[in-house]
């Protein structure tokens, strides 16, 4: 498991992706499919060798208005799609952070969420038909245009989310929705994390559902403090970001004064205009390239845990912290209960790295959450998933990945443990976790 290839290839078209994996097939040679590189557990990282297939050409777009919908190739990255929906008057909600270069062939391998998932749900959500390269070469054509359908087994769900292990998706119908005409946003800042909580339980039982709630730790806001409002309260513990949405702006702007009078901060920001609702958008967008951009190494992470245990989990990550003496800067989707805890580390503390994520896995799962939300296993997470879904359950996704990849050629090596559940592959290769955990080394091993 050298990760070294025996090349690439860039196929523009699906009849070119099934060629090669025709090919590929017939000389027993292991193929992984790769999008943009930009999720967090080592998906297109070829653990097996053999060949790399980027799907960056599979670029074709169409926004059909008339059905609502959008055809996009595996490559689009999600930005565009986005856009050439909002020209329409129309909307793809789902929105990853990395939205300006995330493609949706990595987002429907990933089953991606974003900062508008609360309301609008994640990416199978909208997935209606696809386009998929089988581990034979042969194409399967799912679904299509349209929004019902209830004749046979909903095969598309297998694909979503299965990282390329099962069949490579190259072309999607996705729905689309119409663009809300106005939008609302405000900043609210807590001296305690529970506090944030406990205004989040109070929104969400009040019948009032946000397009979007952000939380930012108080880590993450010493790392974006130069994007905040002049003024705003120094010290924070917590800060959240609320947005509300519809067709008329005076009843959004009513409903978001309703709903930040709720949340009961300690010191509350409404935008007053398109330019400063940006702005309260550019800090929270920003958080990844102001890592990307510092002297030291960070390693993100993507858990979830029921919204009651947000508080504990986040208690967790400062105990965690202070132990190690590493930094824990944490973002996520507050709505949902989708944490991205952030280990800021030096050279130094490098083989701290391993042991402190396996443990963020643990107290994960034995709140009630999941070791992964939005960005899949991969093989980072892989030798955990038995602890989360149990020994009957991975028998059957080996056995789903035995029907449809027999001699296991796509995307070796990732998603089901390759054997009992145990330390974990961070910690038994200390080496290869390392340099996923080194921002400077994160596109080379498409984090």
């Amino acid at each position: 498991m050298d990760g070294s290839p025996l090349l690439a290839v860039r196929p523009a078209s699906t009849d070119e992706v099934a060629a090669v994996v025709r090919a590929c097939a017939a000389a027993g040679v292991p193929i992984t499919a790769r999008g943009a590189g930009s999720g967090l557990v080592g998906g297109p990282v070829p653990l097996g060798g053999g060949v790399v297939l980027s799907l960056d050409r599979l670029d074709h777009l169409e926004i059909d208005t008339a059905n609502l919908c959008a055809v996009a190739g595996a490559g689009v990255v999600t930005g565009r799609l986005q856009e050439a929906a909002a020209a329409e008057g129309l909307m793809y909600p789902p929105d990853p952070a990395s939205v300006d270069i995330c493609t949706i062939g990595g987002n429907v391998a990933c089953n991606s969420g974003g900062m508008s998932c609360l309301k609008y749900g994640v990416t199978a959500d909208y997935v209606t038909g696809m386009t998929v390269v089988l581990a034979d070469g042969s194409v399967l054509e799912l679904g299509g245009k349209l929004r019902k359908r209830a004749s046979g087994y909903r095969l598309m769900s297998l694909f979503i989310g299965s990282e390329g292990t099962l069949g490579i998706v190259t072309d999607v119908t996705l729905k689309l929705v119409p663009r809300p005409r106005s939008r609302s946003t405000a900043l609210v800042g807590y001296r305690s994390i529970e506090d944030a909580a406990e205004g989040v339980r109070r929104l969400l039982v009040s019948g009032h559902f946000p397009s979007a709630l952000e939380l930012m730790d108080a880590n993450a806001l010493r790392l974006v403090a130069q994007e905040l409002p002049s003024g705003f309260e120094p010290g924070l513990a917590a800060l959240l970001i609320v947005e509300q949405d519809g067709s008329d702006q005076q009843q959004v702007v009513g409903q978001l004064a309703e709903i930040v009078e709720l949340l009961a901060g300690a010191d509350n920001r409404v935008a007053q205009s398109e330019a400063e609702r940006e702005g309260i958008w550019r800090a929270r967008r920003r958080f990844g390239h102001v890592l990307i951009a510092m002297r030291k190494n960070f390693f993100a992470e993507d858990v979830a845990v029921p919204i009651s245990q947000i508080p504990e989990m986040t208690r967790r990550f400062t105990a965690l912290a202070d132990r190690l003496g590493i930094t824990i800067a944490t973002v996520g989707h507050m709505g949902d209960g989708n944490l991205h805890p952030t280990i800021v580390f030096s050279d130094e503390q490098r083989n701290l790295v391993g042991p402190a994520a396996a443990q963020i896995f643990r107290d994960a799962l034995e709140l009630g959450g999941s070791i992964s939300a939005e960005h899949g296993l991969g093989a980072l997470k892989r030798d955990y998933a038995e602890l989360e879904h149990g020994a009957r359950a991975l028998d059957v996704m080996r056995g789903l990945k035995s029907m449809f990849d027999p001699r296991g050629l796509l995307n070796p090596h990732k998603v089901c443990p390759e054997s009992p559940a145990d330390d974990g592959f961070l910690e038994r290769q200390p080496g290869w976790g390392a340099k996923l955990a080194s921002g400077r080394d994160r596109s080379e091993l498409g984090a």
